[in-house]
């Protein structure tokens, strides 16, 4: 799977995020107005020099931004598959593709969805393959590609669903600072990660057994390389992409919204805004 961002979108992000006008980011790195224009488009690549100094000026991991400018960063292989009871579906939306995850506890059956993507028969297949009961549906946030068919899983399973307090869903639980909920054997802990959206939630899943990792379904707050678009606050997004999400175990696996899976430990030595 191909990464969700380019160098380019990690420089146009932190350059918005900062509230830096291109002629601003132009005169501190030395690049023309044009030229920063091209490289924010993918049209270009400036020099190693150029980039370091982007990097600076961008409060970003120059190491990190310049492997991922000449494309020698991709994300390792995870344990993901090796957990077994868990699944990442990803379905076409516009131009790219979102992802949505399915965890359930092997020995009650109990399961979720974590986001549901927009292809509800494949979420549908999936669940009918390995006869779990949907008890829940953890939203990380309520852009439409995240919650495209959310109306049908409720119909079709009625589970709980549970979002952020500041992005209220009619009926759905609220969670506003950290809360745990149990999948038979499982644990999911719900946790505010703020920034790409005002009410933005990662869920960190535990309890596979003995020396397995746990997972963060992250959403859109980091991607493997990147991190979300600062929709509601690029300081909050900081925060948590920073403090909260890389804070966690290295051995964690980061399950994004869009793009591949990665870990902890590869993201706090390979993201720029780590």
């Amino acid at each position: 799977m191909p990464l969700e961002d380019e160098f380019g979108d990690v420089i146009r992000k932190a350059r918005v995020g900062l509230a830096l006008a291109p002629e601003m980011v132009s005169l501190r790195v030395g690049l023309p107005v044009p030229e920063l224009e091209k490289a924010e488009r993918y049209l270009s690549v400036p020099g190693d020099e150029i980039i370091e100094k982007l990097a600076d000026v961008l409060d970003l991991k120059a190491p990190a931004l310049l492997d991922l400018a000449r494309k020698r960063y991709e994300p390792a292989p995870t344990a993901f598959e090796s957990l077994g009871a868990v699944a990442m579906v990803s379905s076409r939306y516009s131009s790219g593709a979102v992802n949505c995850y399915a965890v359930w506890d092997p020995s009650s059956q109990e399961g979720a969805f974590f986001d549901t993507g927009v292809d509800f028969a494949a979420l549908e297949r999936l669940q009918t393959r390995h006869g779990f009961e949907v008890r829940y549906v953890f939203v990380t946030h309520t852009h439409g590609d995240h919650i495209g068919v959310l109306g049908e899983i409720q119909r079709r399973w009625k589970p709980v669903v549970v979002v952020g307090m500041h992005e209220p869903l009619r009926g759905a639980k609220l969670v506003e600072r950290g809360t745990e909920f149990e999948l038979g054997l499982l644990n999911v802990e719900a946790f505010p990660t703020p920034g790409h959206s005002a009410g933005g939630l990662s869920f960190r899943v535990e309890g596979f057994g003995a020396g397995r990792p746990a997972l963060c379904m992250c959403g859109d707050t980091l991607f493997a390389g990147s991190a979300g678009g600062p929709m509601h606050s690029y300081e909050a997004l900081m925060r948590s992409v920073r403090r909260r999400i890389l804070a966690l175990e290295d051995d964690t696996i980061l399950c994004p919204g869009h793009g591949p899976l990665t870990t902890v430990g590869g993201e706090k030595r390979h993201n720029p805004f780590a």
